[in-house]
């Protein structure tokens, strides 16, 4: 049984999942300057419901298979806010993250991308 990716969906939930992680990775950007690293830890907690979110939206609109449309969305969302990020952070010549922190951050937003798949499976279950 081959899987079909409906990329409509996916882009969709990866869209609503950056348009909730830019300005937490602003405001974070801002509070670690002026407060230190600690005050981030809520805005984290934020990126992640938006990744969750943007999954949701995506298994919503491909029911037949929610986590892997959840994943995928908030997985697509997650890479191209590292690109940009990285690429900010090397054109002002600053220090890029650590690789292994990189891959922990991508399983956060695929595991947060497939909660949102399995709470839109279950709200679609309860539906019908």
């Amino acid at each position: 049984m081959a899987l079909s990716v409906d990329r409509s969906a996916v882009l969709a939930g990866a869209r609503l999942a950056v348009m909730v992680a830019v300005p937490a990775i602003i405001l974070g950007q801002a509070l670690e300057s002026a407060a230190g690293g600690n005050a981030v830890i809520p805005l984290y907690l934020v990126i992640l419901g938006g990744l969750c979110a943007g999954g949701r939206l995506a298994a919503l609109r491909q029911p037949e298979s929610p986590l892997t449309h959840g994943a995928l969305a908030a997985l697509a969302a997650y890479v191209t806010l590292i690109v940009a990020i990285v690429l900010i952070q090397l054109a002002l010549g600053r220090e890029v993250a650590d690789p292994v922190s990189l891959v922990f951050n991508g399983l956060m937003a695929a595991s947060a991308g497939m909660f949102g798949g399995y709470l839109a499976a279950r709200e679609t279950s309860r539906a019908t």
